[in-house]
């Protein structure tokens, strides 16, 4: 699986309009060609900080997406409705419960 974060400040007059923008795209960037998720979550400590997180299941997906009109969309909405963004993208090479993270960070023995 792949994956891209952006983080992102949004000035408190702007905070709805971005909202309601990741809202009506995200069915758009959700209909795309393995698209396995697109998700937008709040900072609890900031309140005008938020995370925009999209999850792709094959890493040409996720490459198709960055160069379509969605993606597009999604940066331009950051920049004009945002403060500041930074945007990092990772591949997942195992996922698991509990148990499984116990046992990676060794907390139990295999």
């Amino acid at each position: 699986m792949y994956r891209y974060q952006l983080k992102l400040a949004v000035a408190a007059t702007k905070r709805d309009e971005f909202v309601d923008s990741l809202r009506f795209l995200s069915s758009d960037i959700c209909a795309e060609d393995k698209c396995l998720d697109f998700s937008l979550y709040r900072d609890l400590q900031k309140k005008d900080a938020y995370i925009v997180l999209a999850e792709w299941k094959t890493r040409q997906a996720m490459e198709d997406h960055f160069k379509g009109k969605n993606f597009s969309v999604l940066i331009g909405a950051t920049k004009v409705l945002g403060e500041a963004f930074e945007i990092s993208i990772d591949e997942t090479l195992e996922k698991g419960s509990y148990r499984f993270a116990r046992q990676k960070i060794k907390l139990e023995p295999t």
